[in-house]
């Protein structure tokens, strides 16, 4: 016999109840089981599009990191250079105030002199430091070298451009110095006029020299002969090197105030990053007592109604045998 109309809208309603039931039975135990709320954008489209939102920042952040951590690591070793020229720089200056000493005789002055040629070269060495991507650190965007001899036998600088740079909230920073402003500039020579040629007994007029002409300037200073010539000459040097000192020092603290920056950026990145992935959390990973409840909670709802169902439909066998 074919059941009334009533009675199959009612059985319909509660098939569909129980599949309803059972759908957000299997819902519970999968966000149980990931450990995610939502498995798919139609879960929740609002939290959805959020958390895809945090993510795509969280990703922003990530690269914003990376790149710090490689000015950072730049600016590290630029520092390393500048302070180990530093020493060379204040070695330099302890030759120079011990060759102007009037007790030393020429051949003591040459040994004074070799040391300074051995601080030079270990100077140009220092000078032509790369960073960990093998980039010249004080040569701008050029690549290496970073120094060469001109014409004269002076150390030019080849670089080219401005230090890498990053861009951190409200400035950019650069990530490193170029030579020209650790090392100093080499003036020309004085322009001829149209007074006569000074004698040969003259000594040379005072020049700028950046940091490595003023040791070779210094090691010719110490072995020269002449008294007229060396007086000059090494008051010149002592003066060229406390300035090469006072710059060098000048560009450590620059380096140091822009890796503080950056330290600081990253801290605030750190921060800002604990602040999304726990917005992140809260949008997409389960809880866990929520759930496991939720979850007690439905198997005795689809419990209870299976049992009613089958009471109310008769759907027993051993019902339909009496």
């Amino acid at each position: 016999m074919i059941p009334p109309l009533s009675a199959r809208v009612g059985h319909d309603a509660a098939v569909r109840r129980m599949q309803s039931i059972s759908e957000q039975l299997a819902d519970v135990q999968e966000q149980i089981s990931t450990g995610k709320k939502m498995a798919r954008p139609g879960d929740d489209p609002v939290a959805f599009a959020r958390a895809a939102t945090l993510r795509r920042a969280d990703r922003g952040a990530d690269v914003q990191r990376r790149a710090i951590d490689a000015a950072t690591a730049r600016l590290s070793a630029s520092e390393v250079a500048i302070a180990a020229i530093a020493d060379l720089a204040a070695r330099a200056k302890e030759l120079a105030l011990a060759g102007r000493n009037g007790t030393l005789n020429a051949g003591d002055r040459k040994v004074l002199a070799l040391e300074v040629r051995e601080l030079l070269a270990a100077a140009r060495g220092l000078a032509e430091a790369r960073d960990a991507d093998g980039q010249a650190l004080f040569a701008g965007v050029s690549p290496a070298p970073t120094y060469a001899s001109d014409a004269e036998g002076l150390a030019a600088w080849a670089g080219l451009g401005h230090p890498p740079e990053i861009a951190v909230i409200g400035r950019r920073i650069a990530a490193g110095v170029n030579g020209p402003d650790v090392f100093g500039t080499t003036a020309p020579p004085p322009a001829a006029t149209a007074t006569p040629v000074p004698p040969a007994a003259t000594p040379p007029a005072a020049r700028a020299r950046n940091l490595f002409d003023s040791l070779a300037h210094l090691a010719d200073t110490l072995e020269e002969q002449r008294a007229d010539f060396f007086d000059p000459a090494i008051d010149e040097a002592i003066a060229a090197m406390d300035g090469h000192i006072d710059r060098l020092a000048s560009a450590q603290a620059i380096l140091g105030a822009r890796t503080a920056r950056l330290d600081a950026e990253t801290g605030r990145l750190d921060t800002a990053e604990l602040a999304l992935n726990s917005d992140l959390s809260k949008l997409q990973d389960t809880d866990m007592a929520e759930a496991i409840a939720r979850l007690d909670r439905l198997s005795v709802v689809l419990e209870a109604a299976q049992a009613s169902f089958a009471r109310v439909s008769r759907l027993s066998l051993w019902d339909d045998i009496r």
